[in-house]
């Protein structure tokens, strides 16, 4: 090949060669390399208080709430202790507690009055004949007469 035209090729395919060399810098380039993000801040908790056991409510629940679910947990003593509130609609639920003394256990709703009752007892289910229901916007409470400073836990469960 003559050596004019040799750099005519060359002068023709240079700018390619280039391109394809700065493409290919430009793919193989580190990209810097972002700070490590900072470290939590340690912040000394106390240790969670041991979880108290409902396992024998839960127990409950295939014979005296079957077809139902599980919607609260509660634990009280002397004080009413909100179990429901009826937000989406009309709602039916099942209520069983068990106490440290004997109690005279009552589910009401918002206006005071006594949907089930059932005691004196240190455990049972409230609801007794079948689900308590309450309609849309009512609030169900359970109370624990006589419980004093007696601590009662309540397990809820709701038709779906």
């Amino acid at each position: 090949m003559h050596p004019a035209r040799l750099v005519a090729k060359v002068s023709e395919i240079l700018p390619f060669v280039l391109l394809a060399c700065a493409c290919g810098a430009a793919v193989t380039a580190p990209t810097p390399a972002s700070p490590p993000p900072a470290p939590a801040p340690i912040v000394a908790t106390p240790p969670p208080a041991p979880a108290e056991s409902f396992d024998d409510l839960v127990a409950l629940g295939p014979t005296l709430a079957p077809g139902m679910h599980e919607i609260a947990r509660k634990a009280s003593t002397d004080e009413a202790v909100e179990l429901l509130h009826a937000d989406a609609g009309d709602a039916c639920l099942r209520v069983a507690f068990a106490a440290a003394a004997p109690i005279v256990a009552k589910l009401v709703d918002q206006g005071g009055e006594v949907l089930s009752s059932v005691g004196p007892a240190a455990n049972g289910a409230l609801g007794e004949r079948g689900p308590v229901c309450v309609r849309k916007g009512d609030v169900v409470r359970a109370t624990a007469d006589g419980a004093g400073r007696s601590h009662v836990r309540w397990m809820v469960w709701q038709a779906p």
